[in-house]
């Protein structure tokens, strides 16, 4: 068996694993048809295959994940301003009520529910409720009313008249 013989028949082998889950030699058992079509696949891609030297494809490889990864750099950058700006826009004065850092506490509320869910019980609350219904309850009582308490302050905006006004 010449050379190209044995680079064709390992193509058709890597093509008929890589599409058919098994070897050219099982599938031709199987589905000699099949195993054609990965034959002549392997005939066609072969030459193309030879032509492209191996620098030039590792320079195409090189040109594609530096062009990648520059457009990586681009879009954290953007995403780096816009929170940025977001952060900027949440330190200003504009919450004269402390009405953000009341939302923060009770959102932090409602993820004492999904340490309940995991099973990290608090040892307050075990000791409120010894088995895990009465827990249950105890936290499910909890989180309907930061819920309620959440929904009231996210509805209601920090007004300017609120703050005190020069004569």
């Amino acid at each position: 068996m010449s050379d190209q013989d044995q680079r064709l028949n390992a193509l058709a082998d890597q093509l008929s694993r890589e599409y058919d889950y098994r070897g050219i030699d099982e599938l031709e058992q199987e589905d000699p048809e099949r195993a054609q079509e990965h034959r002549d696949a392997a005939a066609a891609l072969l030459p193309w295959i030879d032509e492209c030297p191996r620098e030039e494809r590792k320079a195409a490889f090189t040109r594609g994940y530096d062009k990648g990864r520059e457009r990586q750099k681009a879009r954290t950058a953007a995403d780096m301003r816009r929170l940025e700006a977001e952060v900027a826009e949440l330190r200003q004065d504009r919450d004269p009520d402390g009405l953000r850092a009341r939302i923060r506490d009770l959102e932090h509320a409602l993820e004492g529910w999904d340490r309940f869910m995991t099973g990290r019980v608090r040892a307050e609350t075990a000791q409120e409720a010894p088995d895990w219904k009465s827990q249950a309850a105890v936290y499910l009582v909890r989180l309907v009313e930061a819920q309620r308490e959440l929904a009231v302050l996210k509805g209601v905006q920090p007004s300017n008249a609120a703050r005190e006004r020069m004569p």
